[in-house]
């Protein structure tokens, strides 16, 4: 009898624990069912997704890490099955993420590359344009079936506005500088600002995934000993041994050196992280003359 009432206890403690969890599961499925599951490629338009939705979405990004080459990147099965279960995809497109345009063939998907227009051989970085950004916002919201008032666009584009109009000043106050860079990376924000890109041919060689030939290399050189050249920004996700031989000579040059990776750095939004560019752009084409 005291075994008979001690199963009994343990069934009915283990049942109603069991009925309990599936309740929970049954109200967190209920009140999650208008919740849209969004997969974003790159974090950059997880994380103006995540703003525009807001509680409306579950945003996914598979790329969050600066350690990771989004062109060389492979994705694990347990990301395969996130995009599976999505209800939205969003990718760069333009041959930045191939790899996620091949899982995404038969599901609803914003390829930011048709949004912008974008033709083969042009820049592909697209989160540098601020004019594409606010396409893909709206986008976004009209994915999601929002009207232009509501408060995540709204707010969104109240910052982004913000944003160019800090663009257009600080372009009256740089335009024409010389600079360089290793990477075509920050490519539609420079040209946006007035900069020139002096490194034209060590670019196009990068571009087409080789190491630049000597002569190259040795005039990117002599234009930052003799002073050419203002600022090089540069990408640490694909340097090679010539990035960091020619980082050696312009910090011996004393030419600021200016990091930018391809992904969101960690703890920021998309328009916080372009305000910190930009203040890092100022402070070193602008900073006062000491001597």
């Amino acid at each position: 009898m005291r075994f008979s009432l001690l199963s009994a206890a343990v069934f009915a403690l283990c049942f109603g624990v069991l009925s309990s969890g599936a309740l929970s599961a049954s109200q967190a499925s209920a009140e999650r069912a208008d919740v849209t599951r969004i997969v974003a490629a790159e974090n950059v338009w997880g994380d103006i997704a995540a703003q525009i939705g807001g509680p409306r979405v579950v945003v996914d990004s598979i790329l969050s890490s600066p350690d990771i080459d989004p062109r060389r990147f492979e994705p694990s099965p347990a990301m395969v099955l996130k995009v599976k279960q999505a209800d939205l995809i969003i990718l760069n497109g333009a041959g930045f993420d191939s790899w996620m345009d091949r899982m995404a063939h038969s599901k609803s998907t914003m390829r930011v590359a048709s949004i912008a227009g974008w033709r083969d051989g042009e820049n592909p970085h697209f989160w540098f344009d601020p004019v594409v950004v606010d396409r893909v916002a709206r986008d976004i919201a009209h994915q999601l079936r929002l009207d232009d008032s509501s408060g995540g666009l709204a707010s969104f584009e109240s910052d982004l506005a913000r944003l160019q109009t800090r663009i257009v000043r600080l372009r009256q106050r740089i335009r024409e500088t010389p600079i360089a860079v290793t990477d075509p990376l920050p490519g539609r924000l420079t040209e946006e600002l007035g900069l020139v890109t002096e490194n034209s041919a060590f670019l196009l060689a990068v571009m087409n995934g080789v190491e630049p030939e000597p002569a190259i290399v040795a005039q990117f050189e002599n234009d930052l000993k003799n002073g050419q050249i203002k600022l090089l920004i540069y990408n640490p996700q694909t340097a090679t041994s010539s990035v960091s031989h020619l980082l050696e000579v312009a910090k011996e040059a004393g030419v600021p050196c200016m990091p930018l990776t391809e992904t969101l750095p960690p703890g920021l939004h998309w328009q916080d992280w372009m305000a910190q560019i930009l203040d890092g752009i100022e402070s070193h084409l602008l900073k006062p003359d000491l001597h």
